[in-house]
């Protein structure tokens, strides 16, 4: 892979939660992000629904197991369809990616009334979606329109 992007790693505590995730869901884990608000599981693709489970089963489980909130994405090669699955409950319209200042930059565009959201305070899934991205494709700045 490029230079560009971080190497994955995980500390004892990340591991235990991909080993629960994975025994609760039988889904694979290719990444997870643990930040204070949330634990961030990114799946294998085409296995986000046998992770969330029927009726998101499977995530209350994770989510009362490890006493944290959880969020589930679909990982994908393409940088594009990631980025998509990251701001999929915004309805996104369009992705865009672009070299801007050689940096990689990826803009996705959702619907006018969900804008303020996908950004979130203080730009947080902002911050969220790059770092996902920084560690899984070349693309270190992102946006919304």
């Amino acid at each position: 892979m490029a230079e560009s992007v971080e190497d994955v790693s995980f500390n004892e505590k990340t591991l235990r939660y991909i080993s629960l995730f994975e025994k609760i869901t039988d889904a694979e884990v290719v990444d997870c992000v643990d930040i204070p608000e949330k634990v961030i599981f990114l799946v294998a693709e085409g296995e986000i629904e046998k992770a969330i489970g029927k009726g998101g089963q499977n995530v209350t489980k994770v989510s009362d197991s490890i006493e944290r909130n959880v969020h589930v994405i679909e990982y994908s090669e393409e940088p594009e369809e990631l980025l998509e699955n990251i701001f999929y409950s915004y309805d996104v319209k369009d992705v865009t990616i672009e070299e801007k200042n050689d940096v990689m930059h990826g803009t996705v565009e959702v619907a006018p009334e969900n804008k303020a959201r996908a950004i979130g305070n203080n730009g947080r899934n902002l911050s969220i979606a790059r770092k996902i991205m920084m560690r899984h494709s070349e693309i270190s700045s992102v946006s919304v329109a």
